[in-house]
This record gives structure tokens, sequence and C-alpha cells, in this order.
């Protein structure tokens, strides 16, 4: 159990790095990152479709589509650190609600701390709409991680209820 605390631990701390390392890009960074990934979507979706979105969006169009790219990225970089969280918590014998709420709040402070953290940077500006977003992400990280122990859970006690049996 130590060992799986330490290794949760160290990926939650992974986790916020990223997210650190995310906002401390300048708006120009942040934006080339984000309209590289959107490029990609477009090759990958003309490989597969034989239509140029590229060429077929407008600007408005492509800056929407860039946009949830962006909005994506935050859910799920939200949604690992709550998942990350919930496997330290699961190494401590806490109630489960317990351990969804300090998840959460968690997640939630570090979101506003993400969003502080931005004023600070060049071309950026901190948004309620992305620590809501964010927060989202946190609470789909915190049921897959529900999830994940359950299936654990189950699987450990059908494999020791077998154990038992012998």
């Amino acid at each position: 159990m130590k060992i799986l605390r330490v290794f949760a631990i160290g990926l939650t701390i992974f986790w916020m790095a990223v997210i650190f390392h995310f906002s401390a890009e300048t708006g120009m960074e942040s934006h080339e990152i984000s309209d590289q990934v959107t490029l990609l979507f477009c090759k990958v979706v003309h490989r597969f479709t034989g239509r140029d979105l590229v060429v077929s969006l407008t600007a408005h169009q492509y800056a929407v589509l860039e946009l949830c790219f962006r909005k994506m990225a935050h859910m799920g970089i939200y949604c690992m650190l709550s998942f990350s969280t919930m496997l330290v918590l699961f190494t401590f014998p806490l109630g489960m609600l317990f351990r969804i709420a300090v998840s959460l709040i968690f997640c939630v402070v570090y979101a506003c701390s993400d969003e502080f953290h931005q004023m600070l940077v060049e071309g950026r500006s901190p948004k309620a709409l992305d620590v809501m977003i964010d927060s989202t992400g946190a609470v789909t990280g915190i049921i897959g991680a529900l999830l994940f122990f359950c299936v654990v859970y189950t699987i450990y006690h059908s494999h020791r209820n077998r154990q038992m049996r012998r």
C-alpha cells in the first residue's frame, strides 16, 4: 500500500506540474499549441474522410474548434489530477464521501490558483469559466476513480474468496 501511495503522490505532483507548465506559457505559446492540435485533428479528418477542414471551415468555425480542444485539454488534465488524488486517498482508511470531497476541493482550489497564476503571465487572463471546466474534469476523474476502485475491489474480493474456499 505504501508503494501505491508513493506512486499516486508522484502522479499527482506530475499532473500539478503539467498544469503549472501549461499555465506558464504566454498567450501566444498557448495559442500555437492549440493551433497545432487543431491542425493535427484536421489532417486526421482529411486522411479518413477526404474532407479538408482547413479549407472548408470559416475562420470563426476554426476558432471554435480550437477553443473546444483547449477546453477539452483543461478537462482532461484536471480529470487526471483528480483521479491521481483519489488514488492517494484510497491508500488511507477514509470514508468514501470524505475522499470525494477532499479530491474535489483540492482540484477546485488548484484550478483557482492556476487562474491566479495566469494573471501573472503575458497574454493570459483568469477566467471563472475555466475553473468550472476544470471542476467538471475533476468530477469526471473522481467518477473514473470510483469505477476503477469498484473494479479493483471486486477483483480483489473475488480472488480472495476463491483462495479461502480452497
